[in-house]
C-alpha cells in the first residue's frame, strides 16, 4: 500500500496521544523488493488542533519550524499513519545531505529502511 505522497509534500498525521504530527517528504524511492521508501523529515512540533490545507497561515508558520533529521521509512508504514497533505515546500539540493549519506550507504548494503510505525521514529 502506497501513501500516494510526492516529493515536497508537507503532511500532518494523527498521533496516538490525540495530537497531530507533521513531516516533509524529501524523496520517494523504489526499493529492490518493490516497496516504496519515503525519505522524510519531521517538524519539531505537534499540535492539539488539526491543521488543514486551507489553514494557510498555520501552514506558513509550520514552514519556519525546525526540521529534525532525515529518516527513510517504508511507504506502507507512512500510509498506516493516514497522512493528509496540507502544503508543499520545494526540496533543494542543500536539504538532501542526510538523504545522500543514507542513499550511498543503502546502495552499498550498509543501511536500511525503517519499518517501525511513523510515530515511533
Amino acid at each position: 500500500m502506497s501513501p500516494g505522497l510526492s516529493e515536497g509534500d508537507i503532511c500532518t498525521y494523527p498521533r496516538s496521544d490525540g495530537t497531530w504530527g507533521f513531516f516533509w517528504v524529501q524523496r520517494v524511492d523504489a526499493l529492490p523488493d518493490g516497496r516504496e521508501a519515503l525519505s522524510l523529515r519531521k517538524f519539531d512540533t505537534h499540535t492539539v488542533d488539526e491543521v488543514r490545507r486551507e489553514d494557510e497561515a498555520d501552514v506558513a508558520e509550520l514552514k519556519t519550524i525546525r526540521l529534525l533529521g532525515h529518516f527513510p521509512i517504508v511507504g506502507t508504514r507512512v500510509a498506516e499513519a493516514r497522512p493528509q497533505v496540507i502544503g508543499r515546500m520545494p526540496v533543494r539540493e542543500e536539504d538532501l545531505e542526510g538523504y545522500r549519506i543514507w542513499r550511498e550507504a543503502f546502495d552499498r548494503g550498509e543501511a536500511g529502511v525503517f519499518t517501525l510505525e511513523l510515530e515511533q521514529i
